[in-house]
């Protein structure tokens, strides 16, 4: 298990280039000051395989606490159910990143077997790079919870294990967790590109854990060289695959329960959103101006257009992944 803890450690180190994100981590830390411990990036921008020209930097905000880092009473009240907030930032230049805030208090458990969905857990069982932290003893904390994060993913993952499975697919199954337990934007192969961007991390990672986690061991059977199978009598399997669903389920009624705390931390939220729907499934959607300064009351009507149209949903329990063929690369935008 210490291979695969240090694998995660070097990879937070691997950073994208500087003109990245170097920009964006100034008025961050300006803002925030010695409240901030750490900064990790994640999304598409960290690889040319998942990039596309309207990608733009997301950030994940690790800091000591929330006393004194919020401007707004209203902001602190929010903090503590259903972290994170998110915020968006502009520079000068017109250039935009997302970031997201939260304690390391709250960010250690959302990383753990006690997280309460999907939302943190999931973005950090993908690679991600830690951009800035307060000192070496900041990163060490902070990559141990990405590595708990890789850890609990893979055992979320192996509870609704079906069938006999290889390391290769079950990383990919890994990867889907997230989409799963959300209901979300987004464009068709994500997972696909996720796995071909850091495929030689992922797959020493996940596999590795298959091979060495003895929580995994409790739940699985090795069947063959690199080939595995759920271990269990039928309720065992039913139990643990109820677990997930639910997990699931209440993921996804958390995330739709974040949407009013949006309207309140990001500028134009709304706006985001619609561009964003525009992007990627070329539905135009135009707000009057009472639905626009309401849409929680009435707004209903296009979300539920949208759902009947397949633009806003969860992921199915399979990725939709492309022919294994390691010298076919997929290097087109999301």
């Amino acid at each position: 298990m210490d291979v695969l803890k240090t694998a995660v450690h070097e990879k937070l180190g691997q950073l994208p280039p500087a003109e990245d994100y170097a920009d964006f981590l100034e008025p961050i830390l300006q803002r925030y000051g010695r409240r901030i411990i750490g900064i990790f990036m994640y999304g598409s921008v960290l690889s040319s395989v998942t990039r596309s020209s309207t990608s733009f930097p997301d950030f994940f905000v690790i800091t000591d606490g929330y006393r004194g880092v919020f401007r707004s009473f209203l902001h602190w009240l929010l903090a503590w159910p259903l972290p994170p907030h998110i915020y968006h930032l502009s520079l000068p230049d017109g250039r935009n990143c997302k970031y997201n805030l939260v304690s390391l208090r709250r960010f250690r458990r959302e990383c753990s077997r006690r997280a309460k969905d999907i939302y943190i857990l999931g973005r950090f069982g993908k690679r991600v790079a830690l951009v800035y932290a307060r000192d070496g003893e900041a990163r060490k904390a902070l990559g141990q919870c990405c590595f708990d994060a890789m850890r609990n993913v893979a055992l979320w993952t192996a509870r609704g294990a079906e069938g006999d499975f290889d390391g290769r697919e079950f990383t990919l199954d890994c990867l889907n967790l997230s989409y799963r337990g959300e209901t979300r934007v987004e464009a068709v192969s994500k997972v696909a590109k996720l796995f071909e961007a850091e495929k030689d991390f992922y797959l020493q990672i996940y596999p590795g854990l298959l091979e060495k986690d003895p929580r995994l061991h409790a739940l699985l059977e090795k069947t063959g060289p690199g080939s595995w199978r759920p271990r269990g009598g039928r309720l065992a399997l039913w139990w643990r695959r109820t677990r997930l669903r639910w997990f699931l389920k209440k993921s996804r009624i958390r995330g739709i329960l974040r949407w009013p705390k949006f309207l309140v931390t990001v500028d134009n939220w709304v706006d985001i959103l619609l561009a964003k729907i525009e992007r990627t499934k070329g539905i135009k959607i135009e707000l009057t101006p009472r639905e626009r300064r309401w849409p929680l009351i009435f707004g209903w009507p296009y979300f539920f257009r949208l759902l009947r149209a397949g633009a806003i949903r969860s992921a199915g329990d399979k990725p939709p992944v492309e022919p294994h063929d390691d010298n076919n690369r997929n290097d087109s935008d999301q």
